[in-house]
């Protein structure tokens, strides 16, 4: 039942159904079938069942067998999605270099260039997770006050795909913190060419607060349960202010080892 459980939940991240993944794993388990028979084990309607065997046909993990007394269906190897996947990848990439186009189209709808200062709200996990996303744009470095890992605030595998991101823009992170000691892999994947951390003392700054800074940009984030928002805000003149701020603090702490 566990592994079950697993492949329904990996299958539903590539929007195949719930009851389609039944369908799937009762043909693994004691096919080929018919529809009729698949109905009767899963106890699906057959209309439901045909809508099923179909999709998981158009994903090349069920063959279907046209015999004389009827079609019999057959589970393919789970390896087969790597198509679906691949082209789910295109799909993306297409969408991210269509991005800037559709950029501008909407800045020309508003007649102009856009304003040159901007403050956008982001509620919840997806929030927080957008601001965070939004960090890996930034042009050549960014600055954190920081009250704790990402990896801490969010789930391991975002935080790790946004230092990826960081690594591959060859970005240049400088983290302030009241923690006294930071290991490598609480942060992989690291690159100590391009991130910076230091201690600073809480008796001089508590960071109970994060606060980014990069490009003109400032994000205001708390992390709190009950709170969960950031406030990200576009003014060039308040982000010179912040970073000036950040530097000010940046040369009363102690450089951190990373072991």
């Amino acid at each position: 039942m566990e592994a079950a459980n697993t492949i329904s939940k990996y299958l539903e991240k590539l929007s195949i159904e719930p009851d389609a993944t039944r369908v799937y794993i009762e043909l693994i388990k004691g096919g080929p079938f018919s529809a009729l028979q698949v109905a009767k084990q899963t106890h699906i309607s057959r209309t439901q069942v045909y809508r099923h065997l179909e999709a998981l046909q158009q994903h090349g993990l069920v063959s279907a067998e046209q015999l004389s007394y009827g079609t019999l269906y057959r589970a393919l190897p789970l390896e087969n999605i790597e198509g679906l996947i691949a082209n789910r990848e295109a799909e993306t990439a297409a969408i991210r270099r269509n991005l800037g186009s559709m950029v501008q189209a909407l800045h020309a709808l508003a007649g102009g260039s856009g304003p040159k200062a901007a403050v956008q709200h982001y509620y919840g996990q997806a929030g927080l997770k957008q601001v965070n996303w939004n960090l890996t744009k930034a042009e050549k470095e960014f600055r954190v006050f920081e009250s704790a890992h990402l990896s801490q605030h969010l789930d391991q595998a975002f935080a790790r795909r946004c230092r990826e991101q960081f690594i591959q823009r060859r970005v240049r992170t400088y983290d302030l913190t009241n923690a006294e000691s930071v290991r490598a892999k609480e942060i992989e994947p690291f690159d100590r060419t391009l991130s910076q951390y230091r201690h600073i003392d809480p008796d001089l700054l508590t960071i109970n607060f994060e606060m980014y800074t990069y490009d003109d940009v400032v994000t205001l984030v708390d992390y709190a349960k009950e709170n969960e928002m950031a406030i990200e805000i576009r003014h060039p003149s308040l982000s010179v202010m912040m970073q000036q701020l950040f530097d000010a603090m940046w040369a009363v702490s102690m450089p951190l080892t990373i072991s």
